[in-house]
């Protein structure tokens, strides 16, 4: 690619764009002549000016907002704010653990991110729910509820490896996964887990408990995951340059009070999550949207992005947002916190020069101001206008070939707003291929499954590809969580804690001397004390020489009580 910053001017404007730069150059200079346009050709390396003059009047808001009243706007000057440069190293962190993981398995990053301790968790809060569904439950009422046997973290592990294998082999019906029709039946469904078992832990799954729940906060049946993921999405990875924020829809039409509408989806009714992304579609943190009347403060655009960005802010990033998030406000604080902002522009938004905004320009053609703060605002045309700000940019264009193989023109800030704003879109992507998602009512299951088995599994993949230098395609990436998820734990279970082969109890006789060998009966002795006190139990005893070499401590038995007690 080839970066223009200018083109080649006739003889008569360089002496005009001389003469402007003395101008600026002068403390008091002001300028009274018309807004200058100008026009990138599409066929040579040439700008064309249309104006005689340049204006550098300040533009008074309109409105008032956090952008001081006073601000002013002038011609670009390539007066970009200053911040501290980004030296960090992106990738698995720490560095040892990079080097160990070096020729590992998916299975092993995706254990970093969803460790034993959350497995956990959800098996204790799955016991607690089914317990209390069963003590709801009518005495007289016939329901397999009542045959729940508590689970624990390795089924966890097998019941969600098999969702992911489901998400893989797509089939109607949970139950068809159990069929014995030969078109329908699956083997591998059978030999990890029977179909009354799965069913019964499907309905059970819950990941917090519904007693402790705190009112005020609508998410808390799923909140302790969220946060459980956060920390350990921002612990194993350091993000580059470039972060991302916009919003992703969860697929949901029950009913919910947060449930949102969005037509420019793909689901246009489901659950937002604001998402801070990296390249290659790494999600770094996540927040669930929770409605308007909760928190209304941090739902702002502005504190969105700062909430997300809290941990990173400080360290030289470039933020990439989207119209819905770009203002002079967000840029004023990102900048006081040593990071750029760049992102696509609404119209109407508060503080900006209105002879930019209300330009009419033709194809080609952009016009460009920058503020004291070194904040450029640019309009430029192309099929559509196009609305842009950037603390990192001024008016540089680039050259380069589209889809078509054709020659264009772009802004650098286009050319780089679209190469960043692409790890959401990828992360989405990645989610939905072979997706175990199904419908449910119960919101906090598509919640949680959506996070545990999709946005961790492709973090994990990308962890995977960026440490082992290996590519690896999402099906078969997901085939392979799937097995580790169901065979190791069925490894550890045979090998850590193999079944102890049945002894039968028999009597045996104590080799020696009667006089010397025998002892009282243990359980005669017993109960004479529990009669008769210890002074007479004594008495009352009969002594053997009888043990049982089976039980603990090779207790003294009498043939009717060996017989009782086995």
């Amino acid at each position: 690619m080839e970066v223009f910053e200018d083109f080649e001017l006739t003889q008569e404007q360089i002496l005009h764009l001389q003469s402007l730069e003395t101008l600026h150059q002068s403390e008091n200079a002001t300028f009274d002549e018309p807004e200058e346009v100008f026009q990138i050709p599409q066929s040579r390396k040439r700008r064309r000016i249309l104006s005689d003059e340049e204006e550098d009047e300040p533009v008074s808001p309109s409105l008032s907002g956090h952008t001081p009243p006073s601000a002013k706007w002038f011609r670009p000057r390539g007066k970009q704010p200053r911040i501290i440069p980004f030296t960090e190293i992106p990738g698995l962190k720490p560095y040892a653990l990079r080097q160990e993981l070096s020729s590992g398995e998916p299975g092993d990053f995706y254990s970093l991110l969803v460790n034993e301790q959350m497995f956990q968790h959800i098996a204790d809060q799955t016991n607690i729910f089914a317990q209390q569904t069963i003590d709801k439950a009518s005495t007289k009422a016939k329901s397999r509820v009542k045959l729940w046997v508590p689970t624990d973290k390795e089924e966890i592990k097998r019941f969600f490896g098999l969702i992911i294998w489901m998400g893989i082999v797509k089939l109607p019906k949970v139950v068809d996964y159990w069929s014995v029709d030969e078109m329908l039946g699956q083997d591998f469904a059978k030999k990890t887990m029977s179909r009354n078992r799965f069913e019964l832990l499907l309905r059970m799954l819950h990941f917090s408990d519904n007693t402790v729940a705190v009112k005020n906060d609508r998410l808390s049946k799923i909140r302790t995951v969220v946060d459980n993921l956060n920390h350990t999405f921002a612990f194993h990875f350091t993000p580059n340059e470039y972060l991302c924020v916009d919003e992703s829809m969860i697929p949901f039409r029950g009913r919910i009070i947060f449930r949102q509408y969005n037509k420019s989806k793909r689901h246009k009714y489901g659950i937002k999550l604001f998402k801070l992304c990296t390249t290659p579609g790494y999600t770094t943190k996540l927040e669930v949207y929770a409605g308007k009347t909760v928190d209304s403060d941090c739902n702002t655009p502005t504190n969105v992005v700062l909430n997300l960005a809290h941990n990173l802010l400080g360290k030289g990033h470039t933020m990439f947002v989207d119209n819905w998030y770009t203002s002079l406000e967000l840029a004023e604080k990102l900048i006081q916190q040593d990071t750029h902002l760049v992102g696509t522009l609404r119209k109407n938004r508060r503080n900006l020069p209105k002879d930019v905004m209300n330009a009419n320009l033709k194809p080609g053609e952009f016009i460009a101001k920058e503020n004291e703060s070194g904040v450029t605002v640019m309009k430029w045309k192309d099929k559509r206008d196009v609305y842009l700000l950037s603390t990192k940019h001024s008016i540089g264009f680039i050259k380069k070939n589209n889809k078509r193989g054709e020659e264009k023109i772009k802004p650098k800030i286009v050319i780089d707003y679209n190469k960043a704003k692409a790890a959401v879109d990828l992360s989405d992507q990645m989610t939905a291929y072979s997706s175990p998602l199904r419908k449910t009512l119960k919101w906090y299951k598509k919640l949680g499954i959506e996070l545990l088995l999709n946005t961790a599994v492709v973090n994990a993949r990308v962890l995977f590809q960026s440490t082992t230098k290996k590519k690896m395609p999402v099906v078969d990436f997901r085939k392979s969580l799937s097995k580790y998820l169901i065979c190791s734990t069925k490894e550890n279970i045979t090998q850590s804690a193999p079944r102890p082969k049945r002894q039968k109890h028999v009597l045996k006789k104590n080799e020696g001397s009667a006089v010397k060998t025998r002892k009282f009966c243990r359980d005669c002795y017993k109960k004479n004390v529990a009669l008769h006190g210890r002074k007479v139990a004594k008495n009352k005893t009969k002594k053997v020489t009888w043990f049982c070499p089976i039980c603990p401590d090779n207790p003294y038995l009498c043939r009717e009580c060996f017989d009782q007690c086995h």
